[in-house]
């Protein structure tokens, strides 16, 4: 079997050394020794074999195969019971695993899912719980998958040659690397490909219909509803042809979740873990006065900024106007380019599923 996985590991962070002027614990090499036997261990324990090569800039390169399939074909079934159960397929995998894969193999894409989740998935759920950057596992850097640099040239010699993408190269791209990236494809080739009409037809309306003009107005409308609803049928389409129609129904867990208490779900009788819904909507509530002052100062800086402008191009008549018009533009340019403080989001660890907390800061 392939190599499928390559996990980086920073390992200057393991050695002996002492921080000057800090108050943090000094990691020695006993203890990296520990959480490197532990690392392979986790991954030798879901089905993963292992093979250590040295990397750039102080860092190990892991590199992960399929050592059981049986460990495979388990998470690949469970993972295809969970879709039926939430609706996303319409049948239910055979109950024998192995016949279940014969009757729909796996392609790579799903394949490299798969095996991502028995690396990263918590110790609870069949995974090893190693996560990048996090926790115990801080030293590890990252987790990606191997790429087929032949198959990779050759699959761009192919594409050179097409002008638009059939439905059998999305089918392609689906199966190595997934129906995000797929979608990303097809909705991009979509989008491009009716920019053709506003593109001819707003050339010709700047020719002949002159500027503000209602009918050119009229018909950009009709064809954003028009591109809107006919890429709505085609994404439900793609949907039920790759067959994850409804897939975000399926939540994931989020292992930074922070409960106040426990209960216990009255349908199945499992454990859940419950943030009280009235404390996260206090905590949201908090952004208002945030978001009016925010916006208060920021209206009143375009204000400012609107207002020196029009004084300095329209109103000021004295020495050094075209120098000062110059110095203004240069410089709002300039601040427009660099903002200077970087995005801040607070680490709200109140919701469960990760799909919600992305929602919460979008």
């Amino acid at each position: 079997m392939s190599l499928s996985f390559a996990l980086q590991l920073r390992v200057c962070a393991w050695r002996s050394f002492v921080r000057i002027g800090t108050d943090r614990s000094v990691t020695g090499k006993g203890e990296a020794g520990k959480k490197f036997a532990e690392l392979v261990e986790r991954l030798a324990r879901v089905g993963l074999a292992t093979e250590v090569r040295n990397g750039d800039n102080h860092s190990l390169l892991i590199f992960v195969k399929v050592a059981s399939e049986e460990h495979v074909n388990a998470e690949v079934y469970r993972s295809r019971v969970k879709d039926w159960i939430h609706g996303v397929r319409a049948a239910a995998p055979s109950k024998e695993t192995q016949k279940a894969i014969e009757d729909e193999p796996l392609h790579e894409a799903e394949r490299y899912r798969i095996i991502y989740r028995m690396i990263t998935n918590p110790e609870e759920e069949g995974g090893a719980g190693i996560t990048p950057k996090d926790g115990e596992w801080k030293n590890v850097e990252s987790i990606f998958a191997l790429h087929d640099h032949t198959y990779n040239k050759e699959w761009i010699t192919r594409w050179t040659k097409k002008y638009l993408l059939e439905p059998e190269d999305l089918d392609e791209i689906r199966n190595r690397l997934g129906e995000k990236i797929a979608f990303y494809f097809a909705f991009t080739q979509s989008y491009f490909t009716f920019l053709v009409f506003p593109a001819a037809f707003g050339a010709t309306a700047w020719l002949l219909l002159g500027r503000f003009s209602p009918i050119y107005a009229i018909v950009s409308s009709l064809w954003c509803v028009i591109f809107v609803e006919y890429w709505k049928h085609q994404e439900v389409d793609l949907g039920v042809r790759w067959g994850v129609r409804g897939v975000s129904k399926i939540q994931t867990k989020r292992r930074h979740f922070e409960h106040e208490k426990e209960g216990t779900d009255p349908v199945t009788g499992e454990k859940m873990q419950v943030f009280p819904a009235t404390k996260r909507l206090q905590r949201q509530l908090l952004q208002i006065p945030f978001a009016i002052a925010a916006a208060t100062v920021l209206g009143s800086l375009i204000a400012t900024c609107f207002g020196i402008e029009i004084f300095i191009s329209e109103i000021y008549n004295g020495p050094l106007k075209s120098v000062l018009v110059s110095a203004y533009s240069g410089s709002s340019k300039y601040y427009a380019d660099n903002p200077g403080l970087p995005p801040y989001h607070h680490p709200d660890h109140s919701h469960a599923c990760a799909e919600r907390h992305s929602h919460h800061f979008c």
